[in-house]
């Protein structure tokens, strides 16, 4: 099977699944061990659950890498461009323009230094640039580039189609998993409290692991409720 975020990032598939299932197998272990038998006989459907959210996070770890990288490197597009442009009408150069270029992100400084080492080894703009650019996540900024060595100088205003999607993707991705968060975090406490009453829990060994198990599920509703939050 293939994946975009697994065959960026040059992972594959069975080993992003074995090492989910290990992480799966461990967290529930020790969550295991943490409860004790403190949730009786829903103690063994629990931990499956826990071990099934577990496996889905490491599984798409890769995917919430992609976004993210996607997210910041399409909002420094417009900046890049921008840059770009004003270097273009000062120096007339498209190898200096590349060369002094300076991202803030991460990958896209990568990107701009490996394109500007392989233009001073020889290669053409063009073909440096793109070869560099095949290694970013989000489109806009692989374009910014190329009009680099297209000797673009068009005006960029407007083109942040790809950053205003992501953004109200991720807006809308927020306002449904916040309301998610905040009933795991209103109802588990009252469900704990309830179970330990009608079972007649009350020794402090066996509340000791309902508290454990309250912290290990609020954390995973507020991993997931901001886990594919972008940089702000």
């Amino acid at each position: 099977m293939r994946f975009a975020s697994l065959d960026h990032f040059g992972v594959g598939f069975w080993r992003i699944v074995a090492l989910g299932s290990a992480c799966a197998f461990l967290t529930a272990t020790l969550v295991g061990l943490v409860v004790g038998d403190s949730l009786g006989q829903a103690r063994a459907p629990t931990l499956l659950v826990i071990a099934t959210l577990v496996f889905y996070i490491v599984l798409s770890m890769p995917r919430r890498v992609l976004d993210r990288q996607r997210v910041a490197q399409a909002r420094e597009s417009l900046l890049i461009a921008a840059s770009a442009t004003a270097c273009l009408g000062v120096t007339g150069s498209r190898a200096k323009t590349l060369i002094l270029l300076r991202p803030r992100d991460p990958t896209l400084a990568a990107t701009a230094s490996d394109a500007g080492r392989m233009v001073l080894l020889g290669s053409r703009v063009q073909s440096a640039v793109a070869k560099a650019s095949e290694s970013l996540a989000s489109y806009s900024a692989a374009t910014a580039l190329l009009n680099i060595a297209a000797m673009s100088q068009r005006d960029f205003e407007g083109r942040d189609e790809e950053s205003r999607g992501l953004a109200s993707s991720s807006e809308l991705s927020r306002e449904t998993k916040l309301p998610m968060f905040m009933t795991v975090c209103f109802f588990t406490p009252i469900m704990l409290v309830l179970y330990a009453v009608f079972t007649h829990s009350y020794d402090p060994t066996t509340l000791a692991e309902l508290a454990a198990f309250e912290f290990v599920a609020v954390d995973l509703a507020f991993y997931f409720s901001a886990a594919d939050r972008g940089p702000g």
